[in-house]
């Protein structure tokens, strides 16, 4: 509350360098949270040592520095940026090493046994649903080692907290993020052809899908059948700020209410569960979104919003863990194609708007269908593999028009508020879900112009931060950076990096990489280099 560090998340990832015991009385002879600015910077210093020095660069030598996927790229440009960002990977490869803390200091992360890939930036640990997107071009870059070792740091969260936290803090501990190890377990699969790697993992796959279902689960009503059927929203348990922003969740809360430590708790829970989503935050989880700027969150209801694509994934991952037991020749926990032909009808039911071919989210709090367009209502086409031909026609046009007045990317959503997972923010993870989405459904033409938009987005921002490349592109004058990948765009302008939120935008990127080289071998041959 102090407000030392611009980003609270700064505090919370620093270890100690002395014995806990020995902070704590430090802390109270500084006169605890009475104590003076000054006092505080002093104690710091004195007592915390630097966020992510707990982890350690790793050399790999598997990275293959000329993958096969790249020879169709035809573009020279556009192939010789390829070859770039498949290098950038071996910037953001960590190991933990915790055998520098004291005997007795502690560090915030979670135990890792494996080497891992970050997202980049702030974000210094591995993280739950980056980690699937992040795959999509390790595994491409001949990282398959490097991929097992990410996802068995993931299957052992799973199996020491019966699910996988949001990343690997002790923060996080109380909410997960949405649940793509199963399909990353089947993505390697389909890489490796390793099926012991998914006798293995299958266990925790199966007990990971019981921790959403009895966590998760809520009864919806019906119209079409009068009844109730079951689906799934993201759900925190907490009535307090999150650590890492605490600041910023206590002010919100604060503000709503001064009093009421109910309705501030109700805030916490709210914002948390919006953090658990990816999607923090947005319009999306908001009850009044046309609220001025600085009150868009004071509606904040992510408890009571039945996610469109948390079902389509839930499903997914149903699907998945139904194939592998076959596969295995497994006896399955549950009838997981019962439980996934279920989650579809009640999907249809509850979420397909006949109109535009596209599935909406539910709120609970009046008992509809949302009527606004967010880039999640895509993902069931990811998802089903046969839909109606009419309706994916009319889901694409949709989404044409869209990319029409957005030529960076299909944006989160079509609300402007400041928050990132509004307009006009274009999301790596969301722009791969429409490309497959459109691929699946044969939409080819719109799926060329999303992977088309997304390489340039990348691409020109790259650019306009120093970006260049050995006697094929010049480096622009006037910039001293060497070209920057980063965590999201503007769907607005092509080559503006993206922005609003709790924090700066991130460079590294995990996830904008994997998704970048997965759209290289997808569409290749009919890329063109843009004019940035």
């Amino acid at each position: 509350m102090a407000k030392i560090f611009a980003d609270d998340k700064t505090f919370v990832d620093k270890p100690t360098l002395k014995p806990v015991s020995q902070v704590l009385s430090a802390f109270a002879q500084i006169g605890g949270i009475n104590a003076t600015r000054e006092s505080l910077i002093q104690f710091i210093d004195e007592n915390f040592g630097e966020e992510g020095e707990e982890l350690k660069p790793v050399n790999i030598t598997e990275l293959d520095m000329s993958p096969q996927f790249l020879t169709q790229v035809s573009d020279p440009l556009v192939r010789a940026f390829g070859h770039k960002v498949n290098g950038y990977w071996s910037q953001l490869i960590r190991e933990q090493d915790l055998s520098e803390l004291c005997s007795g200091c502690i560090s915030s992360m979670l135990q890792l046994k494996y080497h891992f890939v970050v997202p980049g930036g702030r974000f210094r640990e591995i993280y739950y649903w980056d980690t699937y997107f992040a795959l999509e071009g390790m595994l491409r870059s001949g990282l398959v080692n490097l991929s097992q070792s990410s996802i068995r740091n993931l299957l052992s969260l799973v199996d020491q907290y019966g699910f996988v936290p949001n990343g690997a803090r002790v923060y996080y501990l109380d909410r997960s993020q949405p649940p793509l190890l199963t399909l990353m377990v089947k993505l390697y699969y389909e890489f490796t052809r390793d099926l012991a790697f998914v006798a293995e993992a299958l266990p925790l796959l199966q007990r990971e899908h019981q921790y959403w279902m009895q966590n998760h689960s809520v009864d919806v009503p019906c119209g079409t059948t009068g009844g109730m059927v079951r689906l799934s929203r993201y759900f925190v348990n907490t009535d307090q700020p999150r650590p890492e922003s605490y600041s910023d969740d206590y002010e919100l809360a604060h503000n709503v209410s001064k009093n009421d430590s109910g309705i501030q708790a109700e805030i916490y829970a709210n914002m948390a569960t919006g953090a658990e989503s990816g999607w923090d935050f947005s319009t999306r989880w908001v009850q009044d979104a046309q609220a001025p700027k600085d009150k868009i969150l004071e509606t904040i209801r992510t408890q009571q919003v039945v996610p469109v694509d948390l079902n389509a994934i839930l499903y997914q991952v149903e699907m998945a863990l139904a194939e592998m037991n076959n596969l295995l020749k497994t006896s399955p926990m549950e009838d997981y194609q019962k439980l996934a032909s279920e989650r579809r009808q009640a999907m249809e039911h509850v979420m397909l708007d006949e109109a535009t071919g596209l599935y909406f989210d539910y709120h609970l709090y009046n008992h509809k269908r949302a009527s606004q367009f967010v880039a999640a209502s895509i993902w069931p086409y990811w998802s089903f593999e046969s839909i109606d031909e009419q309706q994916a026609k009319r889901a694409f046009t949709y989404i044409a028009q869209i990319l029409d007045k957005n030529p960076g990317g299909i944006p989160a959503t079509l609300i402007y508020s400041g928050q990132q997972w509004d307009w006009p923010m274009a999301w790596p993870p969301l722009q791969y879900v429409a490309m497959q989405g459109a691929l699946l459904h044969k939409q080819f033409s719109v799926a060329l112009r999303l992977a088309q938009a997304y390489v340039n987005s990348v691409f020109c921002a790259w650019y306009m931060t120093g970006g260049s490349l050995v006697g094929i592109l010049e480096k622009l004058p006037n910039t001293t950076d060497s070209g920057h990948i980063f965590e999201k765009f503007s769907s607005a302008q092509v080559g503006m990096q993206g922005g609003g939120g709790e924090y700066n935008v991130q460079a590294g990127f995990g996830w904008t990489n994997g998704v970048l080289l997965w759209a290289l071998d997808k569409f290749g041959p009919q890329l063109t280099a843009p004019t940035c």
